[in-house]
């Protein structure tokens, strides 16, 4: 078992290899981590932009693409490029050359898009203009906003009042076109009742509504459903019993670490998710690159599987500690990670939820292993000196 555990540490050390050198920005970028990060009025970034951490507001001018991963973010500065923005609210009212992509609880885009506007959220607003195609997924949403080609989406609700160069083609359970919308193209929704249209609504092409599909119910297809739903739970209950029995100090110093480095987690977690795949494809050309690549891409996969583990540990930990409760380990991970597993499934938020336990997880992850390392070097030094 002791030698099980050094090779997951050496090969822990050797992917830390592979993401230190990719992971590391332009000489012009700009990276930062912390509470509140703000590029001011008048301020020029002439490169990329990269922001970890709670508040975020970005005044100034970004020259090329910008990833933005906070609790709150305000964009009222352009972008250069494209944009990358995950957190619980964004609001973007300024202008973005690129693509805007993101996920929030709450969205709103005031701003404009040179290109296309992919958001997911619980609640969407759209108000700025959209160069090309707009794909939203949310409950619900507004658009009034332009939108230069196709606008796709899947939702609850759906409002149109705006100007749409090409089609509209939505899921939804209740669409609205208002009096100031414009379709140059076809209107084609899946829902179970009619549209909502306005009599100055303008739609260039036909307007269709197709019926959802209807499934029939069945004990076979009943009892697969249910285990459709439950086996990738149990799975990850089975996986944090072994973590939590074979490598308790793991899970638990991860789990300490997003309490403890609640923003380096979250900015170590962004660049391992993002980044690594980038720098294991880069590391196929070199010949020496290759063998780390594949050892890499065969740890990636392990990693954003167990770093839900983590942060379900540390879900659990914090809520049981706050009520004064006192559980063994166990029962600790397995609540918690039976939390997380259920909010997972949640329609339009899980997704969001999934994605920050799965970035602040890998990240405790790294800072625990990082930490070890140094206390294993420091001891080291001091064996030696004792020594002398």
């Amino acid at each position: 078992m002791l030698k099980f555990k050094r090779r997951i540490v050496v090969a822990v050390f050797m992917c830390i290899l592979v993401f230190l050198p990719a992971c590391w920005p332009a000489e012009a970028a700009k990276i930062e981590a912390g509470d509140n990060l703000t590029v001011g009025v008048g301020e020029l970034i002439d490169d990329d932009l990269y922001l970890f951490g709670d508040l975020i507001t970005v005044s100034g001018i970004v020259t090329g693409d910008a990833i933005l991963f906070g609790r709150e973010v305000v964009v009222d500065g352009n972008i250069g490029g494209s944009l990358l923005v995950f957190a619980e609210t964004v609001r973007i009212d300024s202008d973005v050359a690129g693509t805007v992509r993101g996920g929030a609880n709450s969205a709103i885009f005031n701003g404009s898009s040179g290109r296309d506007l992919m958001i997911m959220a619980n609640s969407i607003t759209v108000s700025g203009s959209v160069g090309q195609d707009l794909f939203a997924a949310a409950s619900n949403g507004t658009i009034s906003g332009s939108v230069g080609r196709d606008l796709k989406s899947s939702m609850s609700r759906l409002v149109v009042d705006g100007p749409v160069g090409g089609d509209i083609d939505a899921v939804v359970s209740e669409l609205i076109l208002g009096p100031n919308a414009q379709v140059s193209g076809m209107v084609t929704y899946t829902s179970e009742q009619e549209a909502t249209v306005s009599d100055q609504a303008v739609i260039g092409g036909s307007m269709t509504r197709l019926d959802p599909p209807k499934k029939e119910v069945t004990a076979v297809s009943a009892w697969h459903s249910a285990w459709s739903f439950m086996r990738p739970i149990l799975s990850l209950l089975f996986v944090a019993l072994l973590m939590i029995l074979l490598f308790p100090a793991v899970t638990k110093g991860s789990a300490v670490m997003i309490k403890e480095k609640p923003t380096p987690s979250l900015g170590a977690g962004a660049l391992v998710v993002f980044v690594t795949p980038i720098a294991a494809v880069i590391l196929l050309v070199t010949i020496i690159g290759i063998p780390v690549s594949f050892l890499s891409m065969l740890l990636y996969p392990v990693l954003l599987y167990l770093s839900r583990v983590f942060a379900g540990y540390f879900l659990a930990d914090l809520a049981f500690e706050k009520f004064g409760v006192e559980l063994h380990p166990v029962w600790k991970v397995l609540i918690g990670v039976l939390v997380f597993a259920l909010i997972f499934k949640i329609p339009y938020i899980g997704w969001l939820v999934h994605l920050a336990a799965v970035i602040f997880g890998a990240g405790a992850f790294m800072h625990y292993m990082l930490a070890q390392k140094r206390k294993q070097i420091d001891l080291s030094e001091t064996a030696a000196e004792e020594n002398v």
